[in-house]
């Protein structure tokens, strides 16, 4: 638990909620699935790590929501692992990813050429123009 609330890094990522446009976490997922895996939490503010929780009375709705976006958004099929903590009183959200092996997975909705992310530090980068079959092939991990 203690390395889950030391701050966000190359395998933790931090969202204070879940946003109503999927596509700004599922960034995120796709980056962890095509490196070496991750953790979104949601309930905790990224800029400062203040422990805020999540409606207690939709969060098995949200964690629904959640993996329904996470199946429906990418390709491959990417299966989280979605679990509730308690922390400080509050619930929040982590949703681990495991590191994929049918790298790259990408947002369908960008396409495989605009869709594929990597995780830099804390940060989830565009890999950019990706072409599949391409003889240079993209490194996640």
């Amino acid at each position: 638990m203690d390395q889950l609330l030391a701050g966000e890094s190359a395998y933790i990522e931090y969202k204070r909620q879940v946003p109503s446009n999927s596509i700004k976490y599922m960034k995120t997922v796709v980056a962890f699935a095509n490196g070496k895996g991750g953790k979104i939490v949601f309930g905790i503010e990224d800029q400062t790590g203040k422990i805020l929780g999540i409606d207690r009375e939709r969060v098995f709705q949200t964690m629904d929501a959640i993996t329904n976006a996470i199946s429906d958004s990418c390709h491959p099929t990417i299966i989280p692992d979605v679990s509730l903590r308690t922390v400080e009183d509050k619930t929040i959200i982590v949703v681990e990813i495991g590191a994929g092996r049918q790298k790259p997975y990408y947002i369908k909705s960008l396409g495989i050429r605009e869709g594929v992310f990597y995780r830099a530090a804390g940060t989830t980068r565009p890999v950019g123009n990706y072409i599949p079959g391409n003889a240079f092939k993209w490194r996640f991990d």
